[in-house]
């Protein structure tokens, strides 16, 4: 929804792929966009992201394209910082 913007999203997203955890495309993304909506200088900006974002994310899981983990700490973490 451009609320972060494409150098950081970038940055992050090769930083991590480069990093000791081999990640799947759809798990990638979702450790980016829970790596945003963690970060409080975003979190008001994002309240209205994490919805879409929620969804979005449980329909990939019934897919099978993220892992339970993964799933399971994104939904906890949205679901604290935006109740």
């Amino acid at each position: 929804m451009n609320q972060v913007s494409n150098e950081k999203i970038s940055r992050l997203a090769q930083e991590l792929y480069q990093g000791p955890m081999p990640y799947s495309t759809h798990d990638l993304a979702l450790s980016v966009a829970l790596h945003f909506f963690k970060d409080t200088e975003y979190a008001d900006q994002l309240r209205s992201a994490q919805l879409m974002a929620r969804l979005l994310t449980l329909e990939w899981f019934q897919e099978g394209k993220v892992a339970p983990l993964l799933m399971k700490s994104f939904e906890e973490t949205l679901y604290k910082m935006y109740k």
